[in-house]
């Protein structure tokens, strides 16, 4: 074939150019040829003016002056962006969520959460009196959103983004591989079904003083070598925080000090 191919096509491709090599004899295989050559032609002068274009806007925005850039992100403050797709003329009533958006908190207030919430364990659910004496404190450094509690264990796990558990803690002991391993399956994954019902995401507000009283009681339990129920002490301590949101009483405080 390639002998009786070479004496039917003139081989004469140019990348650059896009040109075609023609058939010797065949002037319709050289007209469907010409129409192709030319769609190839066309795409390679868009792709080199898009190119072209992306050149100019990067050394454009290269180009800002320290002083602009800060007037930039001063303007950005009094700007609302919107999905595109959200046709906002359509759009009669617009709600803002309270929690960091309309306000937002320091770590005093977490403190005062998980202080009401670690009272309330011990007043209602008749958790040893000895945890309010046992200098337990919110931790900012320990608590973080975006974590979440295993129902099963008690434990405070970190999510990789295939959904393993990539590390986990007890208390405030960080487990070993193998302890992961061991728990769940030897692969550190839940499938969707078995990970919504063992994974509670903690990732807002009072999911940061929900995630330190879970690892401080666990550990507290662990120290005294108290026997415990993980189950329990964990449906125990998000019940707690979540009454301390329903009664308002964390409300009126910050309500009569707001600074």
């Amino acid at each position: 074939m390639g002998d009786d191919y070479n004496t039917r096509y003139i081989t004469q491709y140019d990348d650059t150019d896009a040109t075609l090599p023609r058939h010797v004899t065949n002037e319709d295989v050289n007209n469907i040829i010409t129409k192709a050559e030319k769609v190839i032609q066309d795409l390679q002068k868009t792709a080199s003016a898009l190119q072209d274009q992306m050149e100019v806007e990067r050394l454009n925005q290269s180009s800002l002056t320290l002083e602009e850039e800060e007037d930039d992100v001063e303007r950005d403050d009094d700007v609302v962006f919107a999905n595109s797709y959200v046709d906002l003329g359509k759009v009669d009533t617009v709600g803002f969520d309270y929690d960091y958006t309309l306000v937002t908190y320091t770590n005093e207030l977490l403190e005062l959460i998980y202080d009401m919430a670690l009272k309330r364990l011990v007043e209602e659910k008749q958790y040893p009196s000895e945890m309010l004496d046992a200098g337990l404190k919110f931790d900012p450094n320990f608590s973080i959103r975006g974590l979440a509690v295993d129902r099963e264990t008690g434990w405070i796990c970190h999510l990789s983004y295939t959904h393993k558990v990539a590390v986990a803690w007890e208390g405030r002991t960080k487990l070993s591989r193998q302890r992961l391993m061991d728990e769940y399956s030897g692969k550190r994954a839940l499938n969707p079904t078995l990970r919504k019902k063992r994974l509670k995401p903690l990732n807002d507000l009072f999911s940061m003083a929900e995630c330190c009283l879970i690892a401080d009681t666990v550990q507290f339990f662990k120290d005294m070598n108290i026997p415990f129920c993980p189950r329990n002490a964990v449906v125990d301590i998000l019940g707690v925080i979540g009454s301390t949101h329903i009664s308002g009483d964390f409300h009126r405080i910050v309500a009569q000090h707001p600074e």
